[in-house]
């Protein structure tokens, strides 16, 4: 037991590493850069994208989860791998050495530092080169164009720059020059990765002459829209023409100016589902919202349009006569379009009617027969009774002959109003179906 006590101190003394790190951090102060006032230090960020985690559209965030390796060359970190064993690198404790202060410029965070609360090792090289892995999650600010959503695709930019040194201090330049690295990407359920290219701006601000360096990294995505077609566009257009089978449904039924509002609440209630995805922006209307507007306004036509057919199927009823221009166009030559096949009544020839009318009313004005000189005396009551009965009877079959051709008559009219209605049903609905179809093609296609 006393012999491992003994031999433990020994050991780590024989340690070269350690030895390596005592003597480079014998004289080491990490608050001053390895770089001299008049040189400039060379740092380089390669940037790796290993999953797309959110991108929140009301808040106009995008989240990503990054790995992120910086290098520098660092004078006062080097040594001698001979005199250490053929140590060629170590690794220690990021906190223990000097680090640029990169920070994401667009960050929606407080603490926009690349370094993270996770302890994280720095990669000492025998030449002097430096290098810190970081991963990282950088939730960063992106304006979202919602005027093509669900069919949008956006640019996100994640922008890192150097808080306190300008550019005649620290160049920074990209790893990766042209497109940045995806081999590690994991695809996103929601949003496809189009694009991942960095680019490096040098900006010269008004309050300084010296240039200040910002590396921009642009993702592109377009979203992927089955998840909204599915569960918001096809409700809507399945909304919009069980509204628009309300045209064709018997006016007996009662039905038809309820199925239409109830198409029309449903509808809200979809659109009420998707403002609460998307920001609250005068800047545009969403494509989908476009959609659902028109079929709005589809749906409350056909309301509309149903409150008149149906006056039209009831006009016949208050003794309206059906004009003949109408009559011709909607019989002759709409239903045979719509494939309808009209069975009207024979019309009655009016100058027939009038003259019947007239020979009714004159008869009515005949005053009854009575009994002439040359009758015998004795039948006389029994005559004037005939003649007064027979006159009564054919009074009421000349009243009852009226009333039956003016039934008729009216019947004609309303029949006539209610084949019209259903002409005009069928046509709108064939129109609102057309409609619907091309303003689909045109949004979406």
């Amino acid at each position: 037991m006393i012999y491992d006590i003994v031999l433990l101190p020994t050991s780590a003394a024989c340690n070269p590493k350690q030895r390596l790190v005592a003597d480079l951090f014998r004289n080491y102060d990490k608050r001053v850069e390895p770089f001299g006032p008049n040189t400039t230090l060379d740092v380089t960020m390669y940037l790796t994208i290993f999953e797309l985690s959110d991108v929140d559209e009301k808040k106009q965030v995008l989240t990503t989860d990054c790995w992120l390796y910086l290098t520098w060359m660092d004078a006062s970190l080097t040594w001698t791998p001979e005199k250490y064993e053929n140590v060629t690198d170590i690794r220690i404790p990021a906190d223990g050495i000097w680090k640029p202060d990169l920070r994401v410029k667009n960050s929606v965070e407080v603490n926009n530092q690349i370094s993270s609360s996770v302890l994280n090792n720095a990669i000492l090289e025998s030449s002097g080169n430096v290098g810190i892995p970081y991963q990282v999650i950088l939730k960063t600010s992106c304006y979202i164009n919602v005027a093509s959503f669900p069919m949008d695709q956006q640019e996100c930019q994640m922008k890192f720059e150097s808080w306190t040194y300008h550019g005649y201090q620290l160049n920074i330049t990209n790893g990766e020059q042209g497109k940045a690295s995806l081999s590690e990407y994991i695809p996103n359920a929601e949003w496809e990765l189009i694009s991942f290219i960095n680019d490096r701006q040098i900006l010269h601000y008004p309050c300084c002459t010296e240039p200040y360096i910002t590396l921009v990294y642009t993702v592109t995505l377009r979203r992927r829209p089955l998840f909204f077609l599915t569960y918001l566009m096809m409700p809507c257009l399945i909304i919009t023409l069980v509204a628009l089978l309300g045209l064709l449904v018997p006016i007996g039924s009662g039905e038809k100016i309820s199925i239409g509002i109830t198409s029309l609440l449903s509808m809200i209630a979809l659109l009420l589902v998707i403002s609460t995805l998307l920001p609250p922006t005068s800047l545009a209307i969403p494509l989908i919202g476009w959609y659902y507007a028109i079929n709005m306004v589809i749906v409350s036509l056909s309301i509309g349009l149903t409150v008149f057919t149906l006056n039209i199927h009831h006009r016949g009823a208050r003794g309206h006569k059906l004009p003949r221009l109408v009559k011709t166009v909607c019989f002759s030559f709409l239903a045979r379009i719509l494939l309808i096949k009209t069975d009207l009544p024979e019309p009655t020839h009016e100058d027939m009617t009038l003259i019947t009318s007239h020979d009714e009313a004159m008869d009515v004005d005949k005053p009854a027969p009575t009994m002439t000189e040359g009758q015998p005396s004795g039948g006389n009551n029994v005559v004037d009774v005939l003649n007064r009965l027979l006159h009564t009877v054919e009074k009421a079959m000349d009243l009852h002959k009226r009333r039956i051709t003016t039934q008729d008559s009216l019947d004609e009219a309303t029949y006539e109003w209610q084949q019209l209605a259903i002409v005009l049903e069928r046509a709108l609905v064939i129109i609102f179906l057309i409609v619907i179809l091309f303003t689909s093609c045109v949004i979406f296609l």
